[in-house]
């Protein structure tokens, strides 16, 4: 019975894969929109430009960057018998409205609820019992529930450390940056602050099939989605085949 399981499970997660990869199906099917046509857009709509902030930026938490929009994640090296694996232990996203301008117009964004597609900014490895930087500290301190693993044991004559390893990764969107956008446009008339504004806001809603933010154009915006869902896939394969090799070895 464990093969047809196997079998099972592995189908599962093909199919729950193919869920989290919706968002990078609408991205990739759809064709840009000038930001002007957003004001009186029926549905959803896709805008490339450039990004900017509005009324103020909010500051990443790794790094203390001012920025618009961010994601963080913390990995850490957790050991089982003789094996070890990177774990995420803590993650998090943040950010402002924004403002969004191609060569026609510009938008008011609001990212709050959105799947961001964000390049990695900046990555820092820290082993255990090494002394966080002075922004992962405070990120420590003030951001997280995590503790320090900046840890040791003293035996007098030798000092063992005793934290776990740990990766940092931040990811943001920052001012003057190439932005993408696929949401749902609603008008606004108090959405225009500036001449080039439209009176709409994007953001999300009921009448489109997904919210993303990405800070590339649709291409990498696809390509990012995409990446962020190769290990379900992998692992998805691998519980497949080897369920249908153990079910075929019942067989035969």
């Amino acid at each position: 019975m464990v093969g047809p399981a196997l079998l099972f499970l592995g189908i599962a997660g093909f199919l729950y894969t193919g869920y989290r990869l919706r968002p990078a199906y609408h991205v990739y099917r759809g064709d840009t929109d000038d930001v002007i046509a957003a004001e009186r857009a029926d549905g959803p709509v896709e805008l490339e430009g450039t990004a900017s902030e509005i009324d103020d930026t909010v500051e990443a938490p790794l790094t203390g960057t001012p920025c618009l929009v961010y994601e963080y994640e913390v990995e850490e090296l957790r050991s089982s018998g003789k094996n070890s694996s990177w774990d995420t232990v803590d993650s998090g996203m943040g950010g402002l409205p924004f403002r969004l301008e191609d060569r026609t117009a510009s938008v008011r964004v609001e990212p709050a609820g959105a799947d961001l597609a964000l390049s990695t900014s900046a990555s820092t490895r820290i082993d255990g019992g090494e002394r966080e930087p002075g922004s992962i500290r405070r990120f420590l301190e003030h951001e997280s529930d995590l503790e320090s693993e900046n840890t040791s044991l003293d035996l007098g004559v030798v000092e063992f450390a005793t934290g776990n390893d740990r990766k940092y990764h931040e990811r943001r969107l920052d001012p003057g940056e190439e932005a993408y956008v696929f949401g749902q446009s609603r008008y606004d008339v108090e959405a225009r602050e500036t001449m080039r504004d439209i009176s709409a806001v994007v953001g999300d809603g009921p009448d489109t099939p997904a919210f993303v933010v990405a800070d590339s154009c649709q291409d990498g915006a696809t390509r990012l989605l995409v990446r962020q869902q190769l290990s379900w896939l992998a692992i998805s394969a691998i519980v497949f085949v080897f369920g249908l090799w153990m079910t075929a070895a019942m067989a035969f």
